[in-house]
């Protein structure tokens, strides 16, 4: 159901975003509105398709977030070591278990 919600909030959004395009604002106001449409319905669209593996984040992950927040605003510029270490323990991050095939063969 929240994959659902999710996904309604990103089509009312983007919806807004494009009646805003279509129709062009008047005021500063009604320009920061389309802004934030365009933004919001892009991130909540990125994370209606990656729900899935959002669900499955570990642990360790969601508790990492919050420092890693704190680092960057305290320091803007360490963005660029960040961002490596980050992809580095998503792509070497600890396996559980290896997969069998389902004929029961070793490989």
């Amino acid at each position: 159901m929240r994959r659902h919600l999710i996904g309604i909030i990103a089509l009312l959004l983007l919806v807004g975003a494009v009646y805003f395009w279509v129709w062009p604002p008047q005021g500063s106001f009604q320009t920061q509105m389309e802004a934030a449409c365009w933004r919001a319905g892009a991130l909540a669209l990125v994370i209606w398709l990656a729900y899935g593996d959002v669900h499955r984040m570990p642990a360790w992950f969601w508790l990492s977030l919050p420092v890693l927040v704190i680092v960057l605003a305290k320091w803007p510029k360490r963005v660029v070591y960040v961002i490596p270490i980050v992809l580095a323990l998503a792509i070497l991050r600890p396996r559980v278990g290896r997969r069998q095939p389902k004929n029961g063969s070793r490989v």
